[in-house]
């Protein structure tokens, strides 16, 4: 028997909240704040955000608005653009300037996000940041504000395209902010929660 994909898990919209403004009290917290604010507002994966570096968001004037994915970086190599809102420009712009208050590397190769040193898995301090301990943050972060389920860090990712497709509603737009090749994969995020059909009930005439 053939079952249907499953609707993609995601934080909910009060997790997605609670974890930007913890994360974002403590200057200490800042890369981790960055790295998941980027994840909400980008959909890009935790291996995409890693391989990020300095020049990728940065060129001589500022931070970038639109980001062009270096295609070794990417799922399948395929490359691809990112467009950054408004609010996450200026929180990147921040970010450097707190990088290089703490003295990591600004040249365009350097990584975005570096490891502190001294973690489980032996980085050095101002290394990339790996892919596993970008996820033990998360993990971590989900622990110590007490969320009642713990979720992956790829379910940002299914929360940044369910975001976005309730902001507008337009399938093919969610698509190519996903790099999605099938707009078959894309059509799961527009599948309605129960959350959706209580407040769409809300005005009905009974």
């Amino acid at each position: 028997m053939r079952h249907s994909n499953p609707t993609p898990k995601t934080l909910t919209q009060q997790e997605q909240l609670i974890l930007l403004r913890e994360t974002s009290r403590s200057p200490n917290d800042f890369r981790d704040h960055m790295l998941f604010s980027l994840a909400l507002g980008t959909g890009l994966r935790v291996s995409e955000l890693v391989a990020l570096d300095v020049g990728d968001v940065k060129n001589g004037k500022g931070t970038k608005g639109l980001i062009t994915l270096r295609p070794e970086t990417t799922k399948g190599n395929k490359g691809g653009e990112l467009a950054l809102p408004e609010r996450l420009r200026r929180k990147l712009s921040r970010y450097l300037r707190w990088k290089s208050d703490r003295g990591e590397c600004l040249a365009r190769a350097s990584p975005l996000f570096c490891s502190r040193g001294g973690g489980r898995y032996g980085a050095k301090k101002g290394a990339r940041l790996s892919k596993r301990t970008a996820q033990a943050a998360f993990t971590s972060w989900q622990k110590r504000l007490g969320f009642d389920r713990i979720c992956t860090f790829h379910q940002l990712r299914h929360s940044f395209a369910t975001n976005l497709w309730r902001s507008t509603g337009d399938i093919r737009l969610v698509q190519k902010a996903c790099r999605h090749s099938s707009p078959t994969v894309t059509a799961l995020y527009a599948v309605p929660s129960t959350d959706d059909l209580i407040k769409a009930v809300q005005d009905l005439p009974c």
